[in-house]
């Protein structure tokens, strides 16, 4: 479940004293062998299959239907007057992710439905018992963080990224716009995705996408930073407790 492959680079520099050659033993490269989830069926769900392929990983049963209709919180959009109001997606989900005309959410929405499962499996029911797995793992709220800063952390040491991006890295631009609670006026990112960094070499970022049937895809590190930037550069990492 854990196997992994790194791969690295040996150069030589100037001699030392001692006439021996000193090698470069950091890494240039590593990937993650994560098994890809598909999003086919829950068009608008990436953020909730990209969680579910990390929890897999670790060997937690749970699957995409049953992580978003039990633990994912959700808010549907509704109107007032000629007013369309929805969720903060820091908060909520923004609609439902198994309808296309919804949008998202962002790694705090995902945290809430993570510690939610911790919660449900102290009841120890049969249908909870089975995520019993999740127990030894921890979850953290990355966001903020820089790309060499979750290579260097995360992947390198063999626990994947989730990670906020865009649909096959194209360019965001202001989505559709619509009233929070407190009326404020809120304007949703278009293009907004999440997938899974699972790997790295000296040109490529390879994660695995939702939306491309789970495939692992490589896109350019230069063009994968700044669309994760671009974001709000917003990210999540599952890993086993300490």
């Amino acid at each position: 479940m854990f196997s992994f492959l790194t791969l690295k680079n040996a150069s030589q520099t100037s001699l030392p004293p001692a006439d021996k050659a000193v090698e470069d033993t950091s890494p240039k490269s590593a990937k993650i062998s994560i098994k890809g989830l598909s999003q086919e069926g829950i068009p608008t769900g990436c953020e909730s299959v990209s969680t579910v392929a990390v929890l897999q990983y670790y060997g937690v049963d749970i699957t995409a239907d049953e992580f978003i209709s039990n633990f994912l919180p959700c808010k549907e959009f509704y109107k007032i007057g000629l007013k369309i109001y929805g969720a903060n997606p820091h908060e909520y989900f923004a609609g439902n992710p198994y309808k296309t005309a919804s949008l998202g959410c962002y790694p705090k929405v995902i945290l809430k439905a993570l510690n939610e499962i911790k919660s449900s499996i102290e009841v120890q029911t049969a249908d909870t018992k089975k995520y019993s797995g999740i127990n030894h793992l921890d979850f953290k709220n990355m966001s903020g963080s820089d790309l060499k800063t979750l290579i260097t952390q995360y992947i390198d040491n063999q626990i994947p990224v989730i990670l906020w991006v865009t649909i096959h890295m194209k360019e965001p631009y202001e989505g559709m716009k619509y009233y929070l609670e407190d009326d404020t006026l809120y304007t949703w990112t278009a293009q907004e995705h999440c997938t899974v960094l699972c790997g790295y070499d000296q040109e490529f970022y390879y994660l695995m996408d939702p939306l491309r049937d789970g495939e692992i895809v490589s896109y350019a590190k230069d063009l994968v930073e700044q669309r994760y930037n671009e974001l709000g550069k917003y990210s999540l990492v599952i890993l086993p407790s300490s």
